[in-house]
């Protein structure tokens, strides 16, 4: 017998007598076998006794009008999209632009990544050795190396591979089998990648030799990590609430804020983290909306939320304003002025309870959000106030990527689908 298979019920058919002896009834005489006689009752005269008759009708009838009601809102949705890539056959959680080619990435639940050109959504390349549902895929930051990666931590780098006057190809040079895997990012100036898991340490490797170094973990997931401003650092989270600040090159912790610690967000749920892009300034949200700020020497303020947080994101350098930005799965976008801690606008979503999965900013004031109802709203951060909205997709938009060489944006949806949109001007 396996160690960790259940013990099996007793059988206690042979003794049923010698029990029924053990009990005492209290001194009261034995039912006479008119009296254990039990009541036949059909199904439907219990079910009526029970006030469940045509529940199950009731059931069938509500089912079949949500589905009605969906369709109906599907069959209204304006598509927006110049491109859609229908070869995913389930949801599609990771997706990237090339930096210089006309090429998407994306990788989903169906264990497939497609490159595809997003000109016209032709297939390029098909990476078809994943077991697992894939939720990374990413371009370097020069474009000459793809990583996808899947939740079970398998992970492959291909070299792409530029040909005089030819398509450039995709060549397996890397492959790695790491623990569960909860991230996985390029560095955004070198070949090297870094990816979380869910026994807490993270991984960083130098591609394409696989030198790797790695940062001890915390017996607790690594929920979420972030390079730096000067890409020296990386800030990580753990589930258990601890937040850490490490030197990349010294694998040593810079900074720490404990369990313990008097400002510390105590067990999480979810959480995410975000760096500052001109400054030491940290960043990490818990699900229940507590915003922990911290520099290089720990912790500097805590400001709470009354939102339930699920994104977040600061503003681009080049902005004359310190602003970031906190979405919420009750639809709502927090804009706090972090220079005074304190809340600037909100921006509220043109649809009621329409929860908000990923923000970004695609210049100094312009602020993109994707939703759960499949849409993408872009807002003016100074404001609040909606800009245009994008839609076409049917259910949730998990990842966007924007590539402003060409002003177009790049979604992935619960609807088996990617999409390509050219963007509207952005009067700033």
């Amino acid at each position: 017998m396996r160690e960790n298979t259940p013990p099996h019920r007793p059988d206690f058919e042979d003794d049923d007598d010698d029990i029924g002896e053990e009990i005492d009834l209290d001194g009261d005489p034995p039912l006479d076998d008119d009296e254990l006689e039990m009541e036949e009752v059909t199904l439907a005269e219990l079910e009526a006794r029970l006030g469940l008759n045509g529940f199950d009708d009731e059931m069938d009838n509500e089912a079949a009008e949500d589905e009605a009601e969906d369709r109906e809102r599907i069959a209204a949705i304006r598509d927006d999209a110049v491109v859609t890539f229908r070869k995913h056959t389930a949801p599609v959680f990771g997706c990237n632009l090339h930096p210089r080619f006309d090429w998407a990435v994306t990788g989903g639940e169906d264990d497939r990544a497609y490159v595809w050109d997003t000109k016209n959504g032709d297939v390029l390349f098909e990476i078809a050795e994943h077991k697992d549902t894939i939720t990374e895929a990413h371009f370097s930051h020069d474009g000459s190396y793809l990583a996808t990666g899947d939740l079970s931590g398998e992970l492959f780098v291909y070299k792409v591979c530029e040909q005089p006057d030819e398509r450039p190809i995709l060549s397996k040079v890397w492959e790695y089998s790491m623990s569960d895997m909860a991230w996985l990012f390029w560095h955004r100036n070198a070949n090297v990648l870094l990816a979380g898991s869910d026994s807490g340490e993270v991984y960083v490797w130098r591609i394409p030799s696989g030198e790797c170094k790695i940062l001890p973990g915390q017996s607790s997931r690594c929920a979420a990590g972030e390079l730096s401003h000067d890409g020296k650092k990386l800030f990580t989270v753990y589930m258990n609430g601890v937040v850490k600040l490490w030197d990349l090159k010294s694998c040593q912790v810079l900074m720490e804020v404990g369990e313990e610690h008097p400002l510390g967000l105590g067990e999480i749920t979810h959480a995410v983290v975000a760096c500052d892009t001109d400054s030491p300034l940290y960043l990490c949200a818990e699900g229940n909306g507590k915003l922990l700020f911290c520099t290089n020497n720990g912790p500097v303020n805590v400001v709470n939320s009354e939102h339930c947080i699920e994104c977040i994101e600061f503003a681009p350098a080049t902005s004359d304003l310190k602003l970031v930005a906190c979405g919420s799965l009750d639809g709502q976008i927090s804009i706090w002025d972090y220079a005074k801690y304190s809340l600037r606008s909100v921006c509220e979503s043109p649809a009621p309870n329409d929860g908000i999965l990923r923000l970004k900013w695609i210049s100094d004031f312009t602020l993109l959000a994707a939703t759960v109802q499949g849409n993408i709203n872009a807002y003016d951060a100074r404001s609040g106030a909606l800009k245009f909205t994008l839609t076409g997709h049917h259910y949730h938009v998990y990842e966007f990527v924007y590539k402003p060489q060409e002003n177009v944006l790049l979604t992935v949806s619960e609807d088996n689908t990617a999409k390509i949109f050219n963007m509207p001007p952005l009067d700033e």
